[in-house]
Formats: structure tokens, C-alpha cells, sequence
């Protein structure tokens, strides 16, 4: 990306400001049916079928600029998404988010309803694999935010061959009242490791009151979990550094809110600098909370921007410019 692209970025982020939260769509079938611009649905083709990871779709109706592939935050499911892949499919792109082991479709699977993160990396691997197969030249972009952005970064890291770009919004571990979490879940798994405990982290996300309801009432978020995937997912996250300095060519684009009181914003800034890539930015987005992307909070100035941000980075990839 230019630096006159870049600063003009950096500019518009000056200015963008909070808007009315949307109202949280509805969960639709996950598996057979995809959402297109007119909000009408068709079957999949017969290539989805590969993807044996729960997921679901928002496709444009013609042939894609580029191909999204989203993973959610802690607690939540790939439904968190819905105005995401709503909105960024009105734009053009084909957009698919996963569900992550241990949540979502999941964690209605016996045996399958923990936390675990490698056979998430593995999930995430196959669908990457399928979706080039399917889209045959087309620039492939991981997205994540928080836990998401994480293991989007992972990805990145792990399987350079596969991701063309990544979005990855506050994928920092780097926590407010952090010790204070980590002595409760401490407590927790002595007493018994596997019983289910609430970090209570719905009151941190946000401020207003009525989506920390939707949040809480949405039979697809899982919000318990036990001090055994708690301390893993601690685990995972603290490899994020590592992560960073092994993407080295991808462009990446990285966002926090400056008004987050869960993550601190100044964790993502760190490992925005850990990162080897040079074709590199960082968004801070003025008025935000910890959610960017998910649960409602995506708003209209954001999509205008990354779709700038994707296009023009696609365009770069496809007149071989990039790796």
C-alpha cells in the first residue's frame, strides 16, 4: 500500500465516529444455505461440501473481488459475523466464518465441545485448502478479532502458502485486571479443572447494557467455560509474539478500539510492531470498544474502509506485486 493510500487511512480514522449499534440478526442454518446481497438463499455448490468445519457463508451474487474467512472471539460463534458478511458481501467479497472448537456447532458435539485449539489450526487449514480450490486466483484473507484474531494470526504464520492477507483485530492477551483473572481461574481449576465457571468477561466487551443481554442470551454464544480451556487459551495467546515476527510478506492490517476495557490497546500496538511484514497498518478506531467486527458492532465507516484497504491490497496481489 502507498503511503499517500495509507495516510489517507489514518486520516478518515480521525473522523470516524461511534454509530447506533444494529440490532443482532438472527441465527440461520449453518450448513446448506448461503446469504446472498438480496437476502435470498440457494443451495451450496457441491464443492462446500469438503468443509466439514461448521461454518457459514454470505456470498455476493457475481463472481468474488476477493475471499474472506473469518474467525470469532471467545465465547462466541461464527454467527457472531452475520452483519459482517452481510454488509462486506454487499461489497463484493465472499465471505465465510468458521465455528472454533468448542463452541458454535461444536459444542452440540459429544465429544467435541472443548476447547482445542490445534484441531482449530487443522479445521482452519482444510478450509483454506478448499476455499482455493474453489476460487481459483482470487486473494484469500484470514480475518479474526480477539481469540479470532489470534488464531487468524496463527494461521498466517503457520501456512504463508494459503493466506494472501489478514485482518486481525485485538488479538493481544494483553488484559486489564489480568492478574486478578488469572488468580480466580487459578482457584477454579484447583478445585475441579473441568467444572464449567463464567469468566465474566460480557461486562468488559461493552458498556451498553442491552447487547451484553443479546450476548447473554443468544443460545449459540457459550460463555462458561473451564478453568482447563481457560488456562489453554491463556496458553494459546501468549504465542501471539512468536506468530508475529513469522508473517514476513503478507500484508496485514491490524485494528483495537481505543475505548476497550478489556484488552489493552497498547498490547496490540506491540505486536503490530513485533511483526516482520513491511506493508503493515495499524487502525485505532476512536469510540470503539473491544468488539470491531462482531456481535453487532460493525459499522458502515469500517466496511467503507476495508473494503478500500482489501481491494487495493487484492489489486496489488493479482498484478503480482506480493509474494
Amino acid at each position: 500500500m502507498s503511503h499517500k493510500s495509507a495516510a489517507a487511512f489514518l486520516l478518515s480514522l480521525l473522523t470516524l465516529t461511534t454509530v447506533s449499534v444494529a440490532a443482532q440478526a438472527q441465527a440461520q442454518k449453518v450448513t446448506k444455505t448461503v446469504t446472498t446481497t438480496t437476502t435470498t438463499t440457494r443451495k451450496l455448490p457441491g464443492w462446500a461440501n469438503k468443509i466439514t468445519v461448521p461454518y457459514r457463508a454470505w456470498l455476493p451474487l457475481n463472481q468474488p473481488k476477493e475471499v474472506l474467512l473469518c474467525v470469532h472471539g471467545l465465547g462466541f460463534s461464527s454467527a457472531s459475523y452475520d452483519e459482517f458478511g452481510r454488509s462486506m458481501a454487499g461489497h463484493g467479497f465472499a465471505v465465510y466464518a468458521v465455528d472454533v472448537r468448542g463452541f458454535g456447532q461444536w459444542a452440540k458435539r459429544k465429544g467435541q465441545d472443548t476447547v482445542n485449539f490445534e484441531a482449530c489450526l487443522d479445521d482452519i487449514e482444510q478450509a483454506l485448502k478448499s476455499l482455493r480450490k474453489a476460487y481459483p486466483g482470487v486473494p484469500l484473507f484470514m480475518v479474526g478479532e480477539s481469540m479470532g484474531g489470534a488464531i487468524a494470526l496463527a494461521t498466517t504464520a503457520r501456512h504463508p502458502e494459503l493466506v494472501d492477507g489478514l485482518i486481525s483485530s485485538v488479538p493481544s492477551s494483553d488484559r486489564f485486571f489480568k492478574m486478578g483473572g488469572a488468580i480466580v481461574v487459578g482457584a477454579h481449576y484447583l478445585e475441579d479443572p473441568d467444572k464449567k465457571m463464567n469468566p465474566e468477561i460480557i461486562d468488559k466487551i461493552t458498556d451498553s447494557v442491552r447487547l451484553r443481554k443479546q450476548m447473554e442470551t443468544n443460545s449459540l454464544n457459550r460463555l462458561e467455560l473451564s478453568p482447563k480451556e481457560l488456562k489453554q487459551f491463556d496458553t494459546f495467546m501468549k504465542g501471539n509474539y512468536d506468530s508475529a515476527h513469522l508473517i514476513e510478506r503478507q500484508p496485514v492490517l491490524m485494528m483495537a478500539g481505543y475505548k476497550d476495557k478489556l484488552v489493552r490497546p497498547e498490547g496490540t500496538v506491540e505486536l503490530f510492531n513485533a511483526l516482520s511484514t513491511q506493508d503493515k497498518l495499524l487502525w485505532i478506531v476512536g469510540g470503539s470498544e473491544h468488539l470491531l467486527l462482531e456481535e453487532g458492532q460493525f459499522t458502515d465507516q469500517l466496511a467503507k474502509l476495508l473494503n478500500v484497504w482489501i481491494t487495493d491490497e487484492g489489486r496489488a496481489l493479482r498484478a503480482g506485486r506480493k509474494h
